[in-house]
């Protein structure tokens, strides 16, 4: 990728603006503390902070801190919360804020709900409907990501105890690159086997690549990536990101010799000039994983037990959000009933 001017006379290494932190301590697969800050190369978009604690600007956890947050607690611009929500739109049981929807009780500049506190007062059901509005939108993103996922995910994708058991048809491993790093990112300049790069800004999208196979090995025996066909290269915590002056964003993700990987995909196996013939009796061929049309190759440094835990919690929070929806609408109409009796 050709770098513009201000970015050649910078420093040959630049250190990332992007930051992710994950607490080591966990509560099952999720950590305890999840902060994120950037942006994701493979995408555009802004990754979320997923766990007990998250804070990010998407953020979704038990407590939930960021511009938009989504959990049992949610404090933020945009706060969906299922218990308390606090920030400039706030839905919850309880809520305060700039416009506040509580489904008990609000308080706000404007506070919605049946025991509305503020400058402007409406009642009716409108943390139901913030919560099912939410509810369906998270949802819709879980599906989506286990969609990207599947190949990982999936039971339909038999695991390998090594890499010495692939064999054709969908496989998934873990292994380490062994790939020399014979490429630089582009924006770091860091030695690297593959590296993945995103601008994006006003009319601006545009992406690039340059890696075309890499190997990676277990203790069994090694296979090959074919970067060069459908990939769906899940954020490595390896990224840097730089602002440009026409208000666009650099972005890049990249994978060194060392990386270890998770790969799923379609696998066959090939003739290779560097195949090991002790593997297979079928004499010197060896494992590529080799993406095509709609069925890519999903790699990731990120721990399938991880990404499930975290579809796990966006499950949940949108099961919970159209859950409490439900209450809500059939509270409101019980109270309605109630009214209408009345003399």
């Amino acid at each position: 990728m050709a770098a513009p001017e201000s970015m050649a006379s910078a420093e040959p290494v630049r250190k990332p603006a992007a930051y992710e932190y994950r607490s080591r301590l966990k509560v099952g697969s999720l950590p305890l503390i999840h902060i994120v800050r950037g942006v994701d190369p493979s995408t555009g978009a802004r990754p979320p902070a997923i766990g007990v604690i998250a804070i990010g600007q998407v953020a979704m956890g038990v407590v939930a801190i960021g511009q938009l947050a989504v959990g049992g607690i949610a404090i933020g611009q945009a706060a969906l919360g299922l218990g308390w929500g606090v920030g400039q739109l706030a839905t919850g049981i309880l809520a305060a804020g700039q416009v506040a929807a509580g489904a008990l009780g609000s308080v706000g500049q404007v506070a919605l709900g049946p025991q509305p506190l503020g400058l402007i007062e409406e009642g009716g059901p409108w943390a139901a409907v913030a919560w099912l509005v939410g509810g369906l939108v998270l949802a819709l993103c879980v599906w989506r990501r286990l969609h990207t996922l599947g190949p990982l995910l999936s039971a339909r994708t038999v695991a390998a105890a090594s890499i010495s058991a692939l064999r054709d048809g969908w496989g998934r491993v873990v292994a380490r690159v062994v790939s020399e790093n014979q490429l630089r990112a582009p924006l770091s300049n860091r030695p690297c086997v593959y590296w993945q790069s995103l601008r994006v800004g006003p009319g601006v999208h545009v992406q690039e690549k340059a890696g075309g196979e890499i190997l990676v090995a277990d203790d069994s025996g090694a296979a090959h990536l074919d970067l060069s066909g459908a990939v769906a290269f899940i954020k490595n915590d390896s990224y840097t990101e730089l602002p440009a002056p026409d208000w666009s964003l650099y972005m890049e993700t990249f994978l060194a010799k060392g990386d270890q990987l998770f790969v799923a995909g379609p696998v066959r196996l090939e003739p290779h000039p560097d195949s090991s013939p002790a593997l297979y009796r079928g004499g010197a061929v060896s494992p590529v994983f080799r993406g095509e049309g709609d069925d890519p190759v999903v790699i990731t440094t990120q721990s399938p037990d991880q990404l499930r835990a975290e579809l796990r919690l966006g499950l949940g929070l949108a099961t919970g959000l159209m859950l409490a929806a439900t209450i809500a609408f059939f509270q409101h109409a019980a109270t309605l009933g109630l009214l209408a009796l009345q003399p």
